[in-house]
């Protein structure tokens, strides 16, 4: 399945609920452009009653703008995100400090959809 399609969301989403709760809420909305089928938005939700994504950013806490190419790249573990964000390739927008007190739940979401990548395509 393509990367950010909805069936990719979708699967993305049931991995990741059955992640363990998360305390102090946080969504993390993503932006990313020049995509093969245009611009896509989804967000990350890290809760004490769900973790998961959906289509659209209209809930974030945090924003994260960044390319197709450069967002894949981070999916597959080619690119840090937080080296793309130091060189002006990721745009924070919203309360970024807020990443912060989440790097356990972070790495679990990485973690979670690791079985997803093997059957992702990228292009």
């Amino acid at each position: 399945m393509r990367y950010l399609s909805d069936e990719w969301l979708h699967e993305a989403d049931q991995l990741l609920r059955s992640m363990a709760a998360v305390p102090d809420a946080l969504v993390v909305g993503y932006l990313v452009t020049d995509g093969p089928d245009g611009d896509r938005s989804y967000s990350l939700t890290l809760g004490p009653d769900a973790v998961g994504v959906q289509p659209g950013t209209d809930t974030a806490d945090v924003t994260l703008r960044l390319d197709w190419s450069l967002a894949a790249e981070i999916a597959c573990g080619t690119a840090s995100a937080q080296r793309s964000f130091l060189d002006g390739k990721l745009v924070l927008g919203g309360d970024s400090a807020r990443l912060l007190g989440h790097p356990k739940a972070l790495t679990a979401v990485d973690d979670h959809l690791a079985p997803l990548r093997h059957r992702t395509i990228f292009e």
